[in-house]
């Protein structure tokens, strides 16, 4: 194999190393974030719950003022009830009692829905404060040891980008450039091995001629399906 296969080679395996220290880094970080983000809808719960709390108490209040005013307009007909002088007046003050009386029952019951409401929502408040403040905790906890470990594996990284300057040195700068723009075209992959003459990158049969060549290690050579530089893996 000639030497500027094995220093491609070389320096993609440190590219990789590279990607993978990266992908922890941005593992951590989406793991704070998704904490942060849990945290957060949590707290957007708790405020929508203390605006219901407090619309429904508003609304409670209404119900009320209007139960207490149809309570009194109620005792006035009835005691105006024994006073009428024809059966029509009678029979529509009773029914103007009645639909007062079903009236106030139905707010009665909406006012007792309303502070059930509320006693359910302020335990919600209650469990998802306390939740907040352990997570929230948790978060600390986390983060602490995410800073951590993203110290050390900048520290690594910053020891693997020495070494990928110093293989990057010893590769031409035609062959360098061509590796660059398939490496960011191919995920990373710029240089496959071919077995049984099949490249490893996209898993086409290049033609004959071309393992011939390859096999002759004379030049480097390219998949004419997916332009990946080539090297004979079974040598």
């Amino acid at each position: 194999m000639k030497k500027y296969i094995k220093d491609l080679i070389g320096l993609q395996t440190t590219d990789r190393e590279l990607q993978l220290l990266d992908q922890e880094i941005a593992k951590g970080i989406a793991e704070l974030e998704e904490q942060r983000s849990g945290i957060n809808t949590r707290k957007t719960g708790i405020e929508a719950l203390q605006a219901r709390i407090a619309q429904n108490e508003s609304r409670r209040r209404e119900l009320e003022a209007e139960t207490e005013d149809q309570t009194a307009r109620l005792k006035e007909r009835q005691v105006k009830l024994m006073n009428v002088q024809t059966n029509r007046e009678y029979q529509s003050l009773l029914r103007e009692i009645e639909e007062a009386k079903k009236a106030n029952n139905s707010r009665e019951e909406e006012i007792v829905r309303l502070m059930e409401q509320a006693e359910a929502d302020q335990q919600t408040i209650v469990n998802d404060l306390a939740l907040c403040e352990e997570e929230e905790g948790q978060l600390g906890t986390i983060s602490g040891q995410i800073a951590a470990k993203a110290k050390e594996l900048a520290s690594q990284k910053k020891k693997i980008e020495k070494d990928r300057d110093d293989k990057a040195k010893k590769i031409t700068a035609t062959h360098l450039k061509k590796y660059e723009l398939l490496r960011a075209k191919r995920n990373g992959v710029a240089v496959v091995g071919v077995t049984n003459g099949v490249c490893q990158g996209c898993h086409m049969n290049i033609p004959p001629q071309l393992y011939n060549d390859l096999l002759r290690d004379q030049d480097l050579l390219s998949c004419p399906t997916c332009n990946r530089m080539l090297y004979n893996k079974e040598s």
